[in-house]
Parts: C-alpha cells; structure tokens; sequence
C-alpha cells in the first residue's frame, strides 16, 4: 500500500544544494540566486529512487535516485528531510518518490511516497557521492592562484590547510559572502607570528572559471581587507579551478553546482586539510563557526611531530 509522508515542521535550515553529510551530508544543497529573486523563488524538482540509508540522527535519507532533469544526474546522496520523525517509516530498498524544494533558505526533500516497500537491501549505488574522510589523503590538485600562478595543494604541506569553495558572482548572503566573511574572521583572529596561529593558512577556491579570472579573484580579495586588517595574501589565497579539472575536485571535497542561465546553484563545502596532506575534519553548508575552523586547525597542528611534516621532512622521514 501506498504510504504518503510530508513534512511539517521546521527542522533547521539546510544549507546548500545537498552536499552530504557529515558533510553535506547532510549535504546542504542551496542555490545562489539573483538579490531580488533569493526571498521569493523557489524550485521544485521530481525525484524517484530507492533508500540507501536512514540517518535519524542528522534528519538525512540518502536516496539512489534516478536522473533528475534540470538539476542531477542519477546520484546517490544525502538529503535533509525537515522533520526527521518522518524517516522512522522508511528503511533501506524501499522505492520512493519526492519532491526536492530548492529555496534562499537550503534545500530538502518534501512529499515523499514509498511506492514498494523493500527487503532492507538497498541495492547497487548509480554514483556514490564522495564525503571526506578523517585521515584521507588528499589529491594534489593544481589550481590557478589571483595572481595567475599555478598552485599545488601539496605545496601547503607542514601547514593546517582551511579550504572552502565560492564563486565571486554569489548574491545569496547566507552562502558564499557568509563563507568568505567568516574566512576574514579566521584570518584576523591569527594573525600571530608565532605557531600555531602562523601554521594556519585559508584558500578560497572558485568553481566558476568562465567569470573567475585571477584579476576578478584578486579584486575580489581585495574587499576584505579593511575587515582582515591586513594583507589577506600572505595567509589566504584566492584560487579558482580550471575548467578540465572542475569535475574531480568538485567530487573530491563533497561539492555539487549546477550552472542556472547566469547563476551557478551549488552546495557548501569547508574542509580543515592537516599539516600531513590528510582530511582532518570536513563541513558541509554554513552552520560552523570561525572559531570552530581555528579550534579543528589548531588540533590539526597539535598532532604528532612526524604527522606535522612538509614534503621536504616528509621525504627525509621516508629514506631514514
């Protein structure tokens, strides 16, 4: 029998397109939008899958879900349900459909339906959606800095690394002008000559290559210095991703965009990089703190000598 769920009460705000969680995992999926249309607009999108997992905890049913045109590929990943009492219902096979809301506000599934209950099995995966792992390695990516040079995340290594995405072009204030706001706090607030705070670097990293040239960047940066009350360049970067290169990072840190005319709807993605080149914490959307991401970086720091090396070290270690 047909067995029809929707969501009432609030649960709190999503923040980004879904990007997954435990990290957007819950994933927090949102989409930047024109200042004048953010209050008003809000997108509905039809979605059809089976349950991989429940999370009652976080309030996130991860769904393998068919292609859902105009706004994903077949995926599996977690989506934010508003009220979390609703999940205790559902279980892992069960075939469903929904409704995927994107507003200002974040995005979640409403109207879900269970169209066949399952055995429990949730079945194979479409694609995976990568979530960043405590101790993984992280790839050494190439970027382009806002001073047109090439850069390589491997080149942060002996540093606590806070890497977070934006685009420049992003009106919505609760997503990438909030992000970077709170990297302007991060940078003021270690501003120190002295380890940690001296160990503690931030990279902003644009997803939009086609308007995120390094002048654009950097004349981006620019407006937060009276804010960092100092050089943000010397211990934050602006980066933006090439174009070939965009699809692999982006699934690397748990981040998803979708280009809509000229905006881009995306979700948020923050991850504190240790000194080793491996994930020490990862969050989705924008409910951290400051504070938190110099906390995670400061423990990161803490870790064990032979942990905390650069390459150079590294390489000695390697040979002794």
């Amino acid at each position: 029998m047909t067995v029809k769920h929707r969501q009432s009460r609030t649960w709190r705000r999503a923040v980004g397109v879904f990007a997954l969680v435990v990290a957007v995992m819950a994933l927090g999926a949102a989409g930047c939008k024109k200042q004048e249309q953010e209050q008003e607009q809000v997108r509905r999108y039809h979605l059809k899958g089976k349950i991989v997992s429940i999370d009652m905890q976080q309030g996130l049913a991860t769904i393998n879900h068919e292609n859902i045109p105009g706004f994903m590929d077949a995926m599996t990943m977690p989506y934010p349900v508003r009220d979390a009492h609703l999940l205790q219902g559902l279980g892992p096979g069960d075939e469903i459909t929904a409704d995927v809301v994107v507003s200002s506000d974040g995005a979640y599934i409403e109207n879900i339906v269970v169209t066949k209950k399952g055995s429990g099995a949730p079945g194979k995966p479409t694609t995976q959606f990568h979530q960043p792992q405590p101790g993984e390695k992280v790839p050494d990516f190439a970027l382009i800095d806002q001073d047109g040079k090439r850069i390589h995340l491997a080149s942060y290594r002996g540093d606590a690394l806070l890497v977070t995405f934006i685009y420049t072009r992003c009106p919505f204030p609760d997503f990438c002008p909030l992000v970077s706001k709170n990297f302007a706090s991060i940078y003021a607030a270690t501003r120190g000559h002295r380890p940690p705070d001296s160990k503690i670097r931030l990279l902003s990293v644009s997803f939009d290559p086609a308007h995120d040239t390094p002048g654009v960047l950097r004349r981006y940066a620019e407006t937060f210095r009276e804010a960092t009350g100092g050089n943000p360049f010397d211990r934050w970067q602006f980066a933006v991703v090439p174009a070939k290169d965009l699809p692999k990072v982006a699934e690397f840190f748990g981040l998803t965009y979708s280009a809509a005319g000229d905006q881009i709807e995306h979700s948020l993605s923050t991850t504190v990089i240790a000194p080793n080149g491996t994930v020490y914490k990862w969050y989705y959307g924008n409910e951290w703190k400051p504070a938190d991401l110099i906390e995670d970086a400061k423990q990161s720091l803490a870790q064990p000598t032979a942990q905390n090396t650069g390459p150079r070290a590294a390489a000695l270690l390697a040979h002794a």
